[in-house]
């Protein structure tokens, strides 16, 4: 039986403990797998001392850095779960996540100490540590066995459809995320992973940088993203595979990307939204094994599997289902539909979260014990391959006719002159609801002539009815453009 007490950090250790688990792109620190293990059961030991124990949730607020991740190791082997928090959140609503997982500790960096400390006074009985103040002696925790369906993780989602839920996370998701990323990115020994994402997020733990502990291979740390860095690291540190949303992919083609020598990178991952053609055009050009990728908390950052030599092949999918996962495409009333139809796309597996803390009801709406419903249109073709046409909230019907903004983005962002859009549905008294493209663009772009570029290659009840230019376009703690905050600002 899985157990998900495989500590593969102390595994990696005794076998080759001279390796490099982790890299801090910016001071050079290292942590070799010798290292990450003993620190891991310092930090364990502390932990326990705080009065942590098996279910105990361990709360994290901290930029980037190493000790995350000794911080995670400690609490695998604790049996305690694992709760970073978002830095990007004001100290009320952090408050109120602390209120409604009630950990025994709070682990922050000097950034946030005195915003964690705030915390903690609206959170009577809150203990405070500092990742800082690294942990002292050797001597070692007990280590817990703990089933598969008992919890290492508690990641709150990005709250840009209400409050943030906390995805329970059992070690049972944990491990078939690993196995299934190891055969999607061809995962091996040798690999050396660029990591900038934020660490509270699922992408930036769980779709590159925990398989790669698991498999033995090398995490390069960021703080945060920058793009010229993020060029300048991936050629010093010979990078072979990073993930990014489609918003850093853009930044970094417009960084320089062919200044810098790129040609250790074997695999590019880009989720958290469809990959305009355009964009993802441009890096095949260049002959990268650029993969579109699928991911939820609920279920794991990684749901499909690519293979490079089909990216160019079929353009703008996000592959199929990955080795121990399964896909389908549902209308409203339950039934599959066939190839070509858009619906909602449906996933099920041993990579299914347990669910949402305190709002079960919530995660029975979207899982119906078989499986989870995501709230995404797509389409599966007759090969087998997957097409998100986008979320079913974005989804608007003008005239009749369902309206995916995605479609129009992508043309969109096929103008030269155009950096960054969304498109979103407003309200209309003769259509019900019409287009409105939100654009940031590159130089001096005409509203109209970019209307022109749209009627010439989409149906009439597709194209915007109004072109917005804005300097900037609201992005979530994720990197995805926030769409709520556009319609927010767009009523």
């Amino acid at each position: 039986m899985l157990t998900g007490h495989a500590d593969f950090v102390r595994r990696w250790a005794r076998t080759a403990p001279w390796r490099v688990a982790l890299r801090d792109a910016a001071t050079g620190e290292v942590r070799t797998y010798a290292e990450l293990d003993a620190r891991g059961w310092q930090w364990a030991r502390v932990l326990e001392a705080a009065g942590v124990g098996f279910g105990s949730p361990v709360a994290l607020l901290s930029r980037n850095r190493l000790e995350i991740f000794e911080i995670l190791v400690a609490c695998l082997r604790l049996g305690a779960v694992f709760t970073p928090l978002n830095w990007r959140l004001a100290v009320a609503e952090l408050a109120d996540i602390a209120a409604d997982c009630t950990p025994r500790v709070l682990v922050c960096d000097g950034i946030e100490a005195e915003r964690a400390a705030a915390v903690a006074e609206r959170c009577p009985g809150l203990h405070l540590l500092r990742l800082d103040q690294a942990p002292a002696g050797s001597d070692r925790a007990t280590p817990v066995e703990h089933p598969a369906e008992s919890l290492a993780m508690l990641l709150y989602t990005s709250g840009t459809t209400g409050t943030p839920k906390g995805v329970m996370i059992p070690h049972r998701q944990i491990f078939w995320n690993n196995i299934n990323t190891l055969y999607a990115c061809d995962l091996g020994l040798d690999d050396r992973v660029l990591a900038f994402l934020p660490l509270f997020h699922t992408g930036g733990l769980n779709c590159l940088a925990l398989p790669a502990l698991y498999r033995g291979a090398t995490v390069v740390l960021m703080g945060a993203f920058e793009a010229d860095t993020a060029l300048r690291t991936i050629a010093d540190q010979r990078i072979t595979l990073t993930v990014a949303v489609p918003t850093m992919y853009q930044m970094l083609m417009e960084a320089g990307l062919d200044r810098f020598d790129t040609r250790s990178l074997h695999t590019l991952l880009c989720g958290g939204a469809p990959c305009p053609e355009p964009l993802l055009d441009a890096y095949l050009d260049r002959g990268f094994a650029f993969r579109q990728g699928f991911g939820m908390t609920e279920v794991g950052p990684n749901c499909f599997s690519l293979p490079a030599w089909m990216a160019g092949r079929k353009l703008g999918s996000v592959g199929q289902p990955v080795l121990h996962g399964d896909a389908g495409i549902f209308d409203p009333s339950g039934r599959r539909l066939g190839p070509g139809e858009v619906g909602e796309l449906c996933l099920r597996g041993p990579h299914v979260s347990a669910g949402y803390l305190n709002r079960s009801a919530d995660f029975d709406a979207v899982y119906d014990g078989v499986w989870f419903h995501t709230g995404d249109l797509a389409r599966e073709d007759e090969d087998g391959y997957f097409h998100i046409a986008g979320r079913q909230k974005d989804m608007f019907i003008s005239g009749g006719e369902n309206v995916y903004p995605a479609e129009i983005e992508n043309v969109l962002l096929g103008h030269p002159l155009v950096g960054q859009a969304a498109v979103i549905g407003v309200a209309d008294p003769r259509w019900g609801e019409v287009g409105l493209a939100v654009v940031v663009p590159r130089g001096d772009l005409d509203p109209e002539a970019l209307l022109e570029w749209c009627r010439a290659r989409l149906a009439k009840f597709k194209v915007p009815r109004r072109v917005v230019l804005a300097p900037a376009l609201p992005l979530n703690a994720s990197g995805k453009i926030d769409k709520t905050a556009l319609r927010k600002a767009h009523p």
